[in-house]
C-alpha cells in the first residue's frame, strides 16, 4: 500500500508538472487561473448582488462571498470531471502495468487538493489586500477543503465505475455538474431560494461545506459541532460506498476497458 501511494504522490507531481507545459506562461497559470475567474464572477455579479448583500462593512463584502465558494467548488466539480472518465483514458497502463486502477485515480485528487490549497492561499492574501480580519478560525479551512476532496473523490470513483458500462456518462456528467453549481448558493445568497426551494440545499451535500467557507470568510465564524457531524456522514458515506463498489466491479472493468 505505501508503495502504491508514493507512486500516486509521482503521477501527481508529473500531472503538476506537465499540465501547462508548452504555454508560453507555464505554472503560472495555476496562479493566473483562480484570479481570472474571480475577476469574471465579480465584475458580472457585483453591480446585481450589492443591493443584496448588505452583510459585512466591507465595500469588497460580495467578492469576500463569492471567493471561497467558487474556489472550492472548481476544485470540487474538477475532481468529479476528471475522474469521471479516469479508467477510460488510463485504459492501456491498467491493462499492460501491474498497477492498482486507484492510484491514478488517487493521483488526481493529490493534484488537484494542492491546487486548492494554493488558490485558498491567494484568497487569503486578497482577504488581506481588502482588510477584512482572518483569525484562527481560518484553521478549520485545511481539514474541510480535505474532506470536500475525499468527498468529490469518493463521487467521482462511483461515476468512474459506471462510466465504461456507459458511456454517455462521459458527456452527462459535466452537465449534471453544472446544474448542481447553479443550484447551490455560491454566487448568491442562500435565501434567495431557501423558502421556495428548500430541498436544493437540504439534499445539497456540497451547500453544507460551502456554507461553513461562507462564514469563515465573512464573519470568522467557527463551524458547529452539528455542522462537522453532518460533514463527516456526507464524506465517509460514499467512501465506503464508493470503496465497495471499487472492490466488487474493477475486476470486470479491466475485462471490458
Amino acid at each position: 500500500m505505501k508503495h502504491n501511494i508514493l507512486l500516486a504522490f509521482s503521477f501527481a507531481e508529473r500531472d503538476f508538472k506537465e499540465r501547462y507545459i508548452g504555454t508560453g506562461l507555464g505554472q503560472i497559470w495555476y496562479i493566473l487561473s483562480p484570479i481570472i475567474t474571480i475577476l469574471i464572477y465579480t465584475v458580472i455579479f457585483s453591480d446585481f448582488m450589492k443591493m443584496k448583500l448588505d452583510i459585512v462593512d466591507n465595500s469588497y463584502s460580495y467578492s469576500i462571498y463569492l471567493v471561497p465558494g467558487l474556489l472550492a467548488w472548481t476544485s470540487f466539480s474538477t475532481v468529479i470531471m476528471r475522474l469521471n472518465g479516469s479508467l477510460l483514458e488510463k485504459a492501456n497502463l491498467i491493462k499492460k502495468i501491474n498497477v492498482p486502477a486507484f492510484v491514478y485515480q488517487l493521483s488526481i485528487i493529490i493534484t488537484e487538493f494542492g491546487i486548492l490549497i494554493l488558490s485558498y492561499s491567494l484568497a487569503l492574501i486578497f482577504l488581506l489586500l481588502v482588510n477584512q480580519p482572518i483569525t484562527l478560525t481560518f484553521l478549520y479551512l485545511l481539514p474541510l477543503l480535505f474532506l470536500q476532496t475525499i468527498l468529490a473523490f469518493s463521487l467521482g470513483v462511483i461515476f468512474s465505475l459506471f462510466t465504461p458500462f456507459f458511456k454517455d456518462l462521459k458527456e452527462a456528467v459535466p452537465i449534471i455538474v453544472q446544474l448542481w453549481f447553479w443550484m447551490t448558493p455560491i454566487i448568491y445568497m442562500k435565501e434567495m431560494i431557501a423558502n421556495k426551494y428548500p430541498a436544493l440545499l437540504t439534499f445539497n451535500p456540497f451547500f453544507y461545506f460551502v456554507q461553513i467557507y461562507q462564514d469563515i470568510f465573512l464573519y470568522s465564524k467557527a463551524p458547529s459541532f452539528e455542522a462537522l457531524i453532518s460533514i463527516m456522514f456526507i464524506t465517509f458515506v460514499p467512501l465506503v460506498f464508493a470503496a465497495y463498489l471499487y472492490k466488487k466491479m474493477i475486476g470486470t472493468i479491466k475485462d471490458i476497458i
